[in-house]
């Protein structure tokens, strides 16, 4: 891959490792503006991830009585309190590309079940908005309001409506980054 980027495409290396021209994602993703194989090629490790992790591992998983996949739920694992899966992991499926939510598509309740999602609400903002008084947090939780949106109208300086995702998560980042 290497010599294929550098060599024959004569593409510019950007950084170098102990056995040669970095050929990582960071690297591919700053390549991707010079010529359309490196976007392929973190197209394809995207999905081979995918593959592996999931499509592949996952149906090996199944209990042989319930034909079901049962994670491990444990409240005392991470650092942060929240509750986390393991064996497999299942918090860990993509949800922000359209294959990762098609493999999440796959998790159904047995009849008559349903499957529970639980979220802390931002609690770490709301602690922060409590104690630090800031008239734009408390006011963004008071309304109900998706305070990263809230964030990223006033960095972004634009009306809610104008709140596009990418803005949103950059402002999720800046609140946790606060911190």
């Amino acid at each position: 891959l290497e010599a294929i980027l550098f060599d024959t495409l004569g593409l510019k290396s950007a950084r170098k490792t102990k056995t040669g021209r970095s050929t990582d994602a960071e690297v591919l993703e700053a390549l991707a503006d010079d010529h359309a194989l490196p976007g392929v090629i973190l197209e394809h490790r995207a999905i081979a991830k995918l593959k592996g992790t999931y499509v592949d591992a996952l149906p090996k998983l199944l209990h042989p009585e319930t034909g079901r996949i049962h994670t491990r739920w444990s409240q005392a694992v991470a650092a942060t309190g929240r509750i986390s899966s393991q064996d497999p992991n299942l918090q860990n499926i993509p949800i922000r590309t359209a294959l990762g939510r098609s493999i999440r598509k796959a998790f159904v309740a047995p009849k008559g079940k349903v499957l529970l999602s639980a979220d802390y609400s931002q609690i770490e903002l709301r602690v922060l908005a409590h104690l630090s008084h800031d008239e734009v947090l408390v006011d963004a939780f008071n309304r109900g309001q998706d305070v990263h949106v809230r964030t990223a109208m006033e960095v972004f300086g634009v009306p809610e409506e104008g709140v596009t995702a990418e803005m949103r998560r950059q402002s999720k980042t800046v609140n946790f980054g606060v911190i």
